[in-house]
């Protein structure tokens, strides 16, 4: 009777492991590539940048977009469902509070609900089998406080409290989920080092809750040099791995701008000089800094064919083989953070012809990670895809994730 009752017991007990999805095992960076339990791992996700805010109905584009919160929140489980039968290994999405009237609607007025409701989603990706990268957005709440960008590297001020208190809550609330797949710092960073925003438009009123203080232009402090950039990163990667020392941290950047080189050199009176080729490369793999151990990249393509200075580099595809190779040799995995095609888009081209084709060149070049932009988001119609607009591309990416992710 003992023995009937321990059986009962144990298939109980695998239903209910069954019924909460799989449970994976870390992923860690060891040299050029991602290892899970001693094998390399490889994998192609999605992004579903406003998965949180429509899951938690916190959205600024809500009303016009999905019409009430609960189309958003069921947009969300169905934009998490899909990927699940697809075959997508992981979603990246951007996991900050968000614009500040997105934060006062329910982060700052009642910060238990929104960890809730932040834990109700990570369930929810669990049972179906999908793992999360979520990008910390670590240098864009400066804004709520009135301060300048440049605040989040000074430690007396709001900004640089508010984020460590954000990033050590989400870190160590979420360390010991196998869900996570990687931290990620920020969205493309690098691309405002040395931009001289004294002047330029920031934020419009419209996303501040009512009585907030709002700055329209911004001050030579919302700037950020190159070096002050990889101060941010070396700084936050730091602090993160100080909670979790063994999983991937990665900056979240897109990559340096073709004129980075010149940039650095004349801020804030900048002269325009595109880069060369090897200037290029140089400066691609000195903007991330160690303790950084997953390199993060966006490749969009194929756009023109004549890229680079005078016309005469490669084209896009060739592009980021040729940069994932020498992120290969500085023997650092390569997280694609956005891979999306443009000109043709997605939406006039539903055989993503390239997007297929630079998978093809990311399984021939050992790329670790790729997350395709972007998985279900009317917001961006000509780039959003589906398992029902773009089969193909799906497709693809479920033969990839069967081969190197284990994912059936």
């Amino acid at each position: 009777m003992q023995r009937i009752v321990f059986v009962v017991v144990a298939l109980l007990g695998n239903l209910a492991a069954l019924a909460e999805g799989p449970v994976e095992a870390r992923v860690t960076a060891r040299g050029p590539r991602l290892e899970r339990e001693g094998r390399e791992y490889r994998a192609i996700g999605v992004n579903v940048p406003h998965l949180h805010q429509i899951y938690l109905g916190t959205w600024f584009h809500i009303p016009h977009v999905y019409g009430t919160p609960e189309k958003a929140r069921a947009a969300a489980e169905e934009a998490v469902a899909d990927a699940s039968r697809s075959g997508m290994a992981f979603i990246r999405f951007f996991a900050g509070p968000g614009y500040p009237i997105e934060s006062s609607r329910l982060y700052d007025r009642d910060p238990a609900a929104y960890w809730r409701g932040m834990d109700e989603l990570f369930a929810l990706c669990k049972r179906s089998g999908v793992r999360l990268v979520p990008c910390l957005n670590v240098a864009s709440r400066h804004l709520a406080f009135a301060e300048p960008r440049s605040a989040i590297l000074d430690p007396s001020s709001k900004t640089w409290a508010e984020n460590r208190r954000y990033v050590e809550t989400f870190v160590k609330r979420y360390n010991d989920d196998p869900t996570v797949l990687a931290w990620e710092l920020e969205n493309e960073l690098m691309l405002a080092a040395d931009v001289d925003m004294k002047g330029l438009p920031l934020l419009p009123r419209g996303v501040y809750p009512e009585g907030a203080v709002v700055r329209e232009t911004g001050e030579r402090e919302d700037s950020l040099t190159w070096e002050m950039v990889q101060r941010v990163y070396r700084e936050q990667a730091a602090f993160i791995k100080s909670i979790d020392p063994d999983r991937p941290v990665t900056s979240g950047d897109a990559g340096v701008r073709p004129e980075a080189t010149s940039r650095r050199e004349t801020f804030p009176d900048f002269r325009y000089r595109d880069d060369s080729w090897r200037e290029h490369l140089a400066n691609e793999l000195a903007a991330q800094p160690e303790p950084l151990d997953l390199f993060s990249l966006h490749h969009y393509g194929p756009g023109t064919t004549d890229a680079g200075p005078k016309g005469n580099g490669p084209d896009a595809l060739e592009r980021a083989r040729l940069t994932a190779r020498a992120v290969r040799a500085a023997r650092l995995p390569l997280f694609v953070g956005e891979m999306g095609q443009d000109v043709p888009s997605f939406k006039s081209d539903p055989d993503a012809r390239w997007a297929r084709a630079y998978i093809d060149m990311a399984e021939e070049e050992g790329v670790s990670l790729i997350a395709v932009w972007v998985w279900h988001f009317p917001w961006q119609p000509d780039l959003t895809v589906d398992s029902r607009s773009h089969p193909a591309l799906v497709e693809r990416a479920r033969r990839f994730n069967r081969r190197y992710a284990g994912i059936e």
